[in-house]
Protein backbone atom coordinates (compact mmCIF):
# COMPACT_ATOMS: atom_id res chain seq x y z
CA UNK A 1 0.00 0.00 0.00
CA UNK A 2 3.23 2.29 0.59
CA UNK A 3 4.49 2.06 -2.59
CA UNK A 4 0.83 1.80 -4.56
CA UNK A 5 0.29 5.07 -2.90
CA UNK A 6 3.89 7.04 -3.95
CA UNK A 7 3.29 5.32 -7.30
CA UNK A 8 -0.27 6.32 -7.60
CA UNK A 9 -0.35 9.57 -5.69
CA UNK A 10 -2.95 8.28 -3.47
CA UNK A 11 -4.11 9.70 -0.11
CA UNK A 12 -5.49 6.86 2.40
CA UNK A 13 -4.60 8.16 5.74
CA UNK A 14 -7.95 7.00 6.66
CA UNK A 15 -7.25 6.96 10.89
CA UNK A 16 -6.67 10.78 10.40
CA UNK A 17 -9.51 11.62 7.98
CA UNK A 18 -11.99 9.62 10.28
CA UNK A 19 -11.51 12.38 12.55
CA UNK A 20 -12.90 15.19 10.74
CA UNK A 21 -15.61 13.54 8.90
CA UNK A 22 -17.22 10.03 9.15
CA UNK A 23 -17.46 6.20 7.56
CA UNK A 24 -18.46 7.67 4.43
CA UNK A 25 -14.29 8.73 3.70
CA UNK A 26 -14.04 4.57 3.60
CA UNK A 27 -16.63 4.10 0.94
CA UNK A 28 -15.66 6.68 -0.53
CA UNK A 29 -11.22 6.15 -0.66
CA UNK A 30 -12.41 2.57 -1.32
CA UNK A 31 -14.67 2.25 -3.76
CA UNK A 32 -13.42 4.75 -6.27
CA UNK A 33 -13.41 4.00 -9.29
CA UNK A 34 -10.18 6.12 -10.53
CA UNK A 35 -8.23 4.58 -7.73
CA UNK A 36 -9.22 1.43 -7.63
CA UNK A 37 -8.92 0.54 -11.20
CA UNK A 38 -4.88 0.99 -10.97
CA UNK A 39 -4.83 -1.07 -8.22
CA UNK A 40 -6.88 -4.29 -9.50
CA UNK A 41 -6.33 -3.98 -12.93
CA UNK A 42 -9.26 -4.22 -15.92
CA UNK A 43 -9.65 -7.85 -15.65
CA UNK A 44 -10.05 -8.10 -12.26
CA UNK A 45 -12.83 -5.08 -11.76
CA UNK A 46 -14.43 -5.78 -15.01
CA UNK A 47 -14.96 -9.37 -13.23
CA UNK A 48 -15.96 -7.87 -10.02
CA UNK A 49 -18.71 -5.29 -11.92
CA UNK A 50 -20.35 -8.55 -13.76
CA UNK A 51 -20.29 -11.07 -10.24
CA UNK A 52 -21.91 -7.68 -8.74
CA UNK A 53 -24.62 -6.65 -11.45
CA UNK A 54 -25.61 -10.31 -12.43
CA UNK A 55 -26.19 -10.91 -8.46
CA UNK A 56 -23.94 -13.22 -8.09
CA UNK A 57 -21.65 -11.84 -5.60
CA UNK A 58 -25.00 -11.14 -3.55
CA UNK A 59 -25.67 -14.75 -3.60
CA UNK A 60 -22.00 -15.70 -2.21
CA UNK A 61 -22.57 -13.22 0.07
CA UNK A 62 -25.89 -13.85 1.42
CA UNK A 63 -24.76 -17.75 1.49
CA UNK A 64 -21.88 -16.93 4.02
CA UNK A 65 -24.04 -14.54 6.00
CA UNK A 66 -26.77 -17.08 6.24
CA UNK A 67 -24.12 -20.02 7.92
CA UNK A 68 -22.70 -17.10 9.66
CA UNK A 69 -26.18 -16.30 11.01
CA UNK A 70 -27.01 -20.07 11.46
CA UNK A 71 -24.13 -20.82 13.80
CA UNK A 72 -24.95 -17.79 15.82
CA UNK A 73 -28.52 -18.43 16.59
CA UNK A 74 -27.92 -22.25 17.36
CA UNK A 75 -25.30 -20.95 20.09
CA UNK A 76 -28.50 -18.76 21.31
CA UNK A 77 -30.50 -21.75 22.47
CA UNK A 78 -28.72 -22.07 25.47
CA UNK A 79 -28.84 -18.57 26.24
CA UNK A 80 -32.62 -17.36 26.05
CA UNK A 81 -34.42 -17.83 28.64
CA UNK A 82 -36.91 -21.09 29.08
CA UNK A 83 -40.33 -21.53 30.10
CA UNK A 84 -41.47 -18.85 33.14
CA UNK A 85 -44.12 -18.01 35.07
CA UNK A 86 -45.58 -16.03 32.30
CA UNK A 87 -45.61 -18.87 29.43
CA UNK A 88 -48.70 -19.31 27.62
CA UNK A 89 -50.41 -16.70 30.48
CA UNK A 90 -52.45 -14.57 28.04
CA UNK A 91 -52.90 -17.50 25.66
CA UNK A 92 -56.42 -16.54 23.59
CA UNK A 93 -56.50 -13.25 25.08
CA UNK A 94 -57.20 -9.97 22.92
CA UNK A 95 -53.94 -7.41 23.09
CA UNK A 96 -54.00 -4.06 22.48
CA UNK A 97 -50.54 -3.03 22.14
CA UNK A 98 -50.27 1.12 22.11
CA UNK A 99 -46.62 2.35 21.38
CA UNK A 100 -47.50 5.98 23.00
CA UNK A 101 -45.48 8.78 20.74
CA UNK A 102 -43.07 10.85 23.29
CA UNK A 103 -44.73 10.03 26.39
CA UNK A 104 -41.50 9.97 28.73
CA UNK A 105 -41.49 8.49 32.36
CA UNK A 106 -41.65 11.96 33.92
CA UNK A 107 -44.90 12.53 32.29
CA UNK A 108 -46.71 9.59 33.98
CA UNK A 109 -47.86 11.28 36.99
CA UNK A 110 -51.41 11.49 38.80
CA UNK A 111 -51.42 15.07 38.15
CA UNK A 112 -50.03 15.35 34.89
CA UNK A 113 -51.67 11.99 33.10
CA UNK A 114 -54.13 10.66 35.57
CA UNK A 115 -55.32 7.46 33.34
CA UNK A 116 -51.99 6.46 32.14
CA UNK A 117 -50.88 6.58 35.85
CA UNK A 118 -53.99 4.66 37.21
CA UNK A 119 -53.39 1.65 34.94
CA UNK A 120 -49.30 1.96 35.33
CA UNK A 121 -49.78 1.42 39.39
CA UNK A 122 -52.07 -1.34 38.64
CA UNK A 123 -49.61 -2.82 35.85
CA UNK A 124 -46.45 -5.05 35.75
CA UNK A 125 -44.23 -2.32 35.13
CA UNK A 126 -40.79 -2.44 34.00
CA UNK A 127 -38.80 0.36 35.53
CA UNK A 128 -35.56 -0.08 33.98
CA UNK A 129 -37.06 -0.41 30.71
CA UNK A 130 -34.98 1.07 27.98
CA UNK A 131 -35.97 2.29 24.00
CA UNK A 132 -32.17 2.88 22.20
CA UNK A 133 -32.11 4.57 19.10
CA UNK A 134 -30.51 2.39 16.56
CA UNK A 135 -32.34 4.59 13.54
CA UNK A 136 -32.45 8.85 13.03
CA UNK A 137 -36.06 8.07 12.30
CA UNK A 138 -36.92 7.25 16.11
CA UNK A 139 -40.69 6.22 16.23
CA UNK A 140 -40.13 3.98 13.25
CA UNK A 141 -37.29 2.36 15.08
CA UNK A 142 -38.89 1.32 17.81
CA UNK A 143 -41.86 0.11 15.74
CA UNK A 144 -40.25 -2.25 13.45
CA UNK A 145 -37.74 -3.45 16.48
CA UNK A 146 -40.64 -4.54 18.80
CA UNK A 147 -42.86 -5.72 15.97
CA UNK A 148 -40.15 -7.83 14.52
CA UNK A 149 -37.48 -8.53 17.48
CA UNK A 150 -35.11 -7.29 14.56
CA UNK A 151 -32.40 -4.15 15.32
CA UNK A 152 -32.16 -2.69 11.49
CA UNK A 153 -28.71 -1.69 10.89
CA UNK A 154 -27.94 2.38 10.72
CA UNK A 155 -26.61 1.97 7.25
CA UNK A 156 -26.18 -0.28 4.87
CA UNK A 157 -30.11 -1.67 4.21
CA UNK A 158 -31.98 -0.60 1.55
CA UNK A 159 -35.65 0.40 1.86
CA UNK A 160 -36.80 -2.45 -0.01
CA UNK A 161 -35.89 -4.75 3.12
CA UNK A 162 -38.87 -3.50 5.22
CA UNK A 163 -41.00 -4.12 1.74
CA UNK A 164 -40.41 -6.91 0.00
CA UNK A 165 -37.90 -9.03 2.65
CA UNK A 166 -39.71 -11.88 4.43
CA UNK A 167 -41.26 -11.56 8.28
CA UNK A 168 -43.01 -14.83 9.01
CA UNK A 169 -42.37 -14.62 12.99
CA UNK A 170 -43.47 -10.74 12.91
CA UNK A 171 -46.08 -10.36 15.73
CA UNK A 172 -48.75 -9.68 13.30
CA UNK A 173 -47.96 -12.86 10.95
CA UNK A 174 -47.36 -15.04 14.74
CA UNK A 175 -51.20 -13.58 16.15
CA UNK A 176 -52.40 -14.28 12.39
CA UNK A 177 -51.60 -17.86 12.70
CA UNK A 178 -52.91 -18.15 15.97
CA UNK A 179 -55.93 -17.34 14.58
CA UNK A 180 -55.98 -13.61 15.43
CA UNK A 181 -57.57 -10.64 13.57
CA UNK A 182 -54.47 -8.08 13.86
CA UNK A 183 -54.74 -4.61 12.52
CA UNK A 184 -52.44 -1.54 12.81
CA UNK A 185 -53.81 2.49 13.62
CA UNK A 186 -52.23 5.26 13.37
CA UNK A 187 -53.30 8.66 12.33
CA UNK A 188 -50.30 9.66 10.53
CA UNK A 189 -50.31 9.29 6.68
CA UNK A 190 -49.23 5.84 5.35
CA UNK A 191 -46.98 7.31 3.10
CA UNK A 192 -44.98 8.46 5.98
CA UNK A 193 -41.40 5.92 6.53
CA UNK A 194 -44.23 4.29 3.71
CA UNK A 195 -45.71 2.82 6.67
CA UNK A 196 -48.94 1.39 5.33
CA UNK A 197 -47.08 -0.83 2.78
CA UNK A 198 -44.22 -1.92 6.12
CA UNK A 199 -47.36 -3.06 7.88
CA UNK A 200 -48.81 -5.05 5.47
CA UNK A 201 -45.80 -6.68 4.55
CA UNK A 202 -45.28 -7.34 8.18
CA UNK A 203 -48.15 -9.26 8.16
CA UNK A 204 -51.31 -6.17 9.45
CA UNK A 205 -54.36 -6.87 7.22
CA UNK A 206 -54.76 -3.45 7.17
CA UNK A 207 -53.05 0.22 8.63
CA UNK A 208 -55.78 2.89 9.26
CA UNK A 209 -54.63 6.16 9.23
CA UNK A 210 -56.87 8.94 10.64
CA UNK A 211 -59.29 8.88 7.86
CA UNK A 212 -60.25 5.71 8.41
CA UNK A 213 -60.67 5.99 11.81
CA UNK A 214 -63.42 9.08 11.68
CA UNK A 215 -60.92 11.01 12.78
CA UNK A 216 -61.22 14.91 11.79
CA UNK A 217 -58.00 15.98 13.26
CA UNK A 218 -55.03 13.49 12.99
CA UNK A 219 -52.80 15.05 16.10
CA UNK A 220 -55.56 15.02 18.62
CA UNK A 221 -55.31 10.92 19.96
CA UNK A 222 -58.76 11.55 21.96
CA UNK A 223 -60.14 11.46 18.42
CA UNK A 224 -58.77 8.17 18.05
CA UNK A 225 -61.31 6.34 20.27
CA UNK A 226 -63.17 6.56 17.27
CA UNK A 227 -62.08 3.47 16.03
CA UNK A 228 -62.45 1.85 18.96
CA UNK A 229 -65.15 -0.70 17.19
CA UNK A 230 -62.57 -0.90 14.16
CA UNK A 231 -59.98 -1.68 16.64
CA UNK A 232 -62.45 -4.84 18.50
CA UNK A 233 -64.40 -5.87 16.11
CA UNK A 234 -63.95 -9.63 15.89
CA UNK A 235 -62.01 -11.83 18.58
CA UNK A 236 -59.45 -12.33 19.46
CA UNK A 237 -57.74 -9.18 18.08
CA UNK A 238 -54.23 -7.91 17.88
CA UNK A 239 -54.63 -4.20 17.33
CA UNK A 240 -51.34 -1.98 17.03
CA UNK A 241 -52.04 1.35 17.87
CA UNK A 242 -49.21 4.19 17.98
CA UNK A 243 -50.43 7.29 19.02
CA UNK A 244 -49.51 10.82 18.16
CA UNK A 245 -50.22 13.68 20.17
CA UNK A 246 -46.97 13.52 22.74
CA UNK A 247 -45.16 14.75 19.49
CA UNK A 248 -43.39 17.56 19.30
CA UNK A 249 -42.46 20.77 18.78
CA UNK A 250 -44.12 22.29 22.10
CA UNK A 251 -44.85 25.56 20.24
CA UNK A 252 -47.90 27.50 18.95
CA UNK A 253 -47.50 25.40 15.94
CA UNK A 254 -49.55 23.02 17.63
CA UNK A 255 -51.35 24.70 19.64
CA UNK A 256 -54.51 22.88 18.76
CA UNK A 257 -53.17 19.90 21.16
CA UNK A 258 -51.80 21.67 23.79
CA UNK A 259 -54.93 24.38 23.81
CA UNK A 260 -57.54 22.04 25.29
CA UNK A 261 -55.43 20.95 28.16
CA UNK A 262 -52.92 24.54 28.59
CA UNK A 263 -54.74 25.66 31.87
CA UNK A 264 -54.84 21.99 33.48
CA UNK A 265 -51.14 21.76 32.60
CA UNK A 266 -50.02 24.93 33.79
CA UNK A 267 -51.78 23.92 37.29
CA UNK A 268 -50.11 20.50 37.30
CA UNK A 269 -46.69 22.28 36.37
CA UNK A 270 -46.89 24.70 39.36
CA UNK A 271 -48.00 22.20 41.77
CA UNK A 272 -45.66 19.82 40.89
CA UNK A 273 -42.70 22.60 42.42
CA UNK A 274 -40.96 21.65 38.78
CA UNK A 275 -38.21 25.05 38.03
CA UNK A 276 -36.46 26.10 35.19
CA UNK A 277 -35.63 28.92 32.82
CA UNK A 278 -38.67 30.90 31.55
CA UNK A 279 -38.65 28.89 27.94
CA UNK A 280 -37.72 25.88 29.38
CA UNK A 281 -40.42 25.65 31.53
CA UNK A 282 -43.31 27.06 28.76
CA UNK A 283 -41.50 23.89 26.55
CA UNK A 284 -42.48 21.92 29.55
CA UNK A 285 -45.54 22.85 30.03
CA UNK A 286 -46.87 22.35 26.50
CA UNK A 287 -45.33 18.91 26.62
CA UNK A 288 -47.33 18.10 29.46
CA UNK A 289 -50.80 19.57 27.84
CA UNK A 290 -49.68 17.49 24.99
CA UNK A 291 -49.35 14.42 26.96
CA UNK A 292 -52.86 15.56 28.70
CA UNK A 293 -54.53 14.93 24.97
CA UNK A 294 -53.12 11.37 24.69
CA UNK A 295 -53.98 10.67 28.25
CA UNK A 296 -57.92 11.61 27.10
CA UNK A 297 -57.26 8.76 24.83
CA UNK A 298 -56.11 6.24 27.37
CA UNK A 299 -59.02 7.42 29.60
CA UNK A 300 -61.86 6.79 26.45
CA UNK A 301 -60.10 3.46 25.93
CA UNK A 302 -60.86 1.78 29.60
CA UNK A 303 -63.86 3.19 29.79
CA UNK A 304 -64.94 1.78 26.51
CA UNK A 305 -63.43 -1.74 27.35
CA UNK A 306 -65.00 -1.80 30.46
CA UNK A 307 -68.54 -1.02 28.77
CA UNK A 308 -67.75 -3.48 25.96
CA UNK A 309 -67.41 -6.50 28.21
CA UNK A 310 -63.59 -6.47 26.90
CA UNK A 311 -61.35 -5.63 29.67
CA UNK A 312 -61.77 -8.98 31.26
CA UNK A 313 -60.26 -10.67 27.78
CA UNK A 314 -58.37 -8.04 26.71
CA UNK A 315 -54.17 -7.27 27.73
CA UNK A 316 -52.71 -3.66 27.38
CA UNK A 317 -49.31 -3.67 26.47
CA UNK A 318 -48.22 0.41 26.82
CA UNK A 319 -44.16 1.20 25.63
CA UNK A 320 -42.86 4.52 24.40
CA UNK A 321 -41.36 4.79 20.72
CA UNK A 322 -38.36 7.25 22.67
CA UNK A 323 -37.98 9.41 25.09
CA UNK A 324 -39.63 13.18 25.13
CA UNK A 325 -36.47 14.53 22.49
CA UNK A 326 -38.72 17.68 21.73
CA UNK A 327 -37.64 19.81 24.56
CA UNK A 328 -35.07 21.79 23.11
CA UNK A 329 -32.41 22.42 25.25
CA UNK A 330 -30.78 19.23 25.91
CA UNK A 331 -29.20 19.66 29.57
CA UNK A 332 -32.81 20.36 30.65
CA UNK A 333 -33.71 17.02 29.86
CA UNK A 334 -30.83 15.38 31.35
CA UNK A 335 -31.75 17.07 34.47
CA UNK A 336 -35.18 16.27 34.44
CA UNK A 337 -34.12 12.86 34.19
CA UNK A 338 -31.28 12.57 36.81
CA UNK A 339 -28.72 11.34 33.98
CA UNK A 340 -25.81 12.50 32.57
CA UNK A 341 -25.20 11.21 29.30
CA UNK A 342 -28.06 11.09 26.40
CA UNK A 343 -28.07 7.07 25.70
CA UNK A 344 -29.53 6.71 29.42
CA UNK A 345 -32.00 9.47 28.83
CA UNK A 346 -33.71 6.25 26.91
CA UNK A 347 -35.24 5.28 30.13
CA UNK A 348 -39.07 5.61 29.06
CA UNK A 349 -42.32 3.43 30.44
CA UNK A 350 -43.32 -0.01 29.72
CA UNK A 351 -45.77 -1.85 31.63
CA UNK A 352 -48.33 -4.81 30.83
CA UNK A 353 -51.57 -4.72 32.51
CA UNK A 354 -54.73 -7.59 32.54
CA UNK A 355 -57.41 -7.45 34.93
CA UNK A 356 -56.60 -10.45 36.46
CA UNK A 357 -52.71 -9.99 36.88
CA UNK A 358 -51.15 -8.95 39.80
CA UNK A 359 -49.52 -5.80 40.16
CA UNK A 360 -45.75 -5.88 40.29
CA UNK A 361 -42.15 -3.43 39.80
CA UNK A 362 -39.81 -5.43 37.45
CA UNK A 363 -36.45 -4.21 37.84
CA UNK A 364 -35.02 -6.48 35.30
CA UNK A 365 -32.97 -4.02 32.26
CA UNK A 366 -34.60 -4.33 29.16
CA UNK A 367 -34.95 -2.82 25.78
CA UNK A 368 -37.03 -2.47 23.07
CA UNK A 369 -35.89 -5.14 21.73
CA UNK A 370 -37.12 -7.30 24.67
CA UNK A 371 -40.61 -6.58 23.57
CA UNK A 372 -41.29 -9.42 20.93
CA UNK A 373 -39.87 -12.44 22.72
CA UNK A 374 -42.02 -11.20 25.89
CA UNK A 375 -45.15 -11.18 23.83
CA UNK A 376 -44.08 -14.53 22.18
CA UNK A 377 -43.91 -15.92 25.33
CA UNK A 378 -46.51 -14.55 27.12
CA UNK A 379 -49.56 -15.37 24.49
CA UNK A 380 -47.84 -18.55 23.55
CA UNK A 381 -47.11 -17.67 20.38
CA UNK A 382 -44.90 -20.03 18.00
CA UNK A 383 -41.52 -18.60 16.93
CA UNK A 384 -38.16 -19.67 17.82
CA UNK A 385 -36.71 -17.33 20.13
CA UNK A 386 -33.56 -18.11 19.71
CA UNK A 387 -33.31 -16.40 16.24
CA UNK A 388 -33.51 -13.18 17.84
CA UNK A 389 -31.23 -11.20 20.20
CA UNK A 390 -33.69 -9.72 22.60
CA UNK A 391 -34.69 -11.74 25.72
CA UNK A 392 -38.00 -12.40 27.55
CA UNK A 393 -38.33 -9.28 30.07
CA UNK A 394 -40.07 -12.49 32.16
CA UNK A 395 -37.09 -14.65 31.95
CA UNK A 396 -33.64 -15.35 33.39
CA UNK A 397 -32.04 -14.32 30.50
CA UNK A 398 -30.98 -10.84 28.90
CA UNK A 399 -30.48 -8.25 31.75
CA UNK A 400 -28.61 -5.92 29.98
CA UNK A 401 -28.97 -3.63 26.92
CA UNK A 402 -27.18 -1.86 24.64
CA UNK A 403 -26.60 1.38 22.16
CA UNK A 404 -25.36 1.34 18.34
CA UNK A 405 -22.35 3.05 19.25
CA UNK A 406 -21.58 -0.31 21.28
CA UNK A 407 -21.91 1.01 24.97
CA UNK A 408 -24.12 -1.03 26.76
CA UNK A 409 -25.73 -1.16 30.51
CA UNK A 410 -25.51 -4.00 32.87
CA UNK A 411 -26.18 -4.55 36.49
CA UNK A 412 -22.03 -3.11 37.57
CA UNK A 413 -23.19 -0.10 35.69
CA UNK A 414 -22.64 2.06 32.49
CA UNK A 415 -19.86 1.34 29.67
CA UNK A 416 -18.53 2.63 26.97
CA UNK A 417 -15.56 1.83 24.47
CA UNK A 418 -12.49 2.54 26.13
CA UNK A 419 -8.78 2.14 26.36
CA UNK A 420 -9.42 1.17 30.37
CA UNK A 421 -11.46 -1.73 29.65
CA UNK A 422 -11.23 -5.10 31.52
CA UNK A 423 -10.35 -8.51 29.68
CA UNK A 424 -14.43 -8.73 31.24
CA UNK A 425 -15.63 -5.96 29.39
CA UNK A 426 -14.26 -6.79 25.93
CA UNK A 427 -15.60 -10.07 25.98
CA UNK A 428 -19.00 -7.75 26.63
CA UNK A 429 -18.34 -5.32 24.27
CA UNK A 430 -17.41 -8.20 22.16
CA UNK A 431 -20.85 -9.74 22.36
CA UNK A 432 -22.54 -6.29 22.33
CA UNK A 433 -21.05 -5.66 18.70
CA UNK A 434 -21.94 -9.19 17.69
CA UNK A 435 -25.77 -8.91 18.74
CA UNK A 436 -25.69 -5.59 16.36
CA UNK A 437 -23.78 -6.83 13.81
CA UNK A 438 -26.19 -10.53 13.57
CA UNK A 439 -29.20 -8.60 14.16
CA UNK A 440 -28.99 -5.99 11.33
CA UNK A 441 -27.83 -9.02 9.01
CA UNK A 442 -30.91 -10.81 9.52
CA UNK A 443 -32.60 -8.15 8.13
CA UNK A 444 -30.51 -7.41 5.46
CA UNK A 445 -29.88 -10.35 4.25
CA UNK A 446 -33.74 -11.60 4.00
CA UNK A 447 -32.92 -14.25 6.37
CA UNK A 448 -36.21 -15.67 7.17
CA UNK A 449 -36.72 -16.41 3.75
CA UNK A 450 -33.84 -18.31 3.76
CA UNK A 451 -34.89 -19.99 6.83
CA UNK A 452 -38.19 -20.80 4.89
CA UNK A 453 -37.04 -21.70 1.40
CA UNK A 454 -34.24 -24.43 2.93
CA UNK A 455 -36.41 -25.65 6.02
CA UNK A 456 -34.15 -27.59 8.27
CA UNK A 457 -31.23 -28.66 5.58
Amino acid sequence: LLRMERDLGMSWDIQQRMQAHSTEVLYTEFTDYNRCMPIAGLYQYTLRNFMVSSGIQNRLDNNQTWASLDAYYAGRKTEISGENRMTGRFTGKNALMVMLESIDSWMITEDYMPNLWAIQQQSVNFTNHYTPLYLSAGTFNTEFISLTGIIPPASGVSASAYTDHTFPYSLPNLFREAGYRANSFHAANPAIYNRGEIHQNLGFEAYHNYAQMGMSDYMLDSQLIRAFDLMTEEEPFFSYVITYSGHGAYDESMANISDPHLEAARAAVTKSGVTASEENLREYTLAVAHAMETDAYIGSLMQELERSGLADRTVLIFYADHYSKYLTDRAFILEIKDVDNQNLLSNTPMFIWASDLEPENVDKLVSSVDIFPTVCNSFGLQADLSQFVGDDAFGDGGGFLYWRDASWLDSTGYHTISDELSAEELQTLAKVREKLSMSGKTLVSDYFAYLIKHGDD
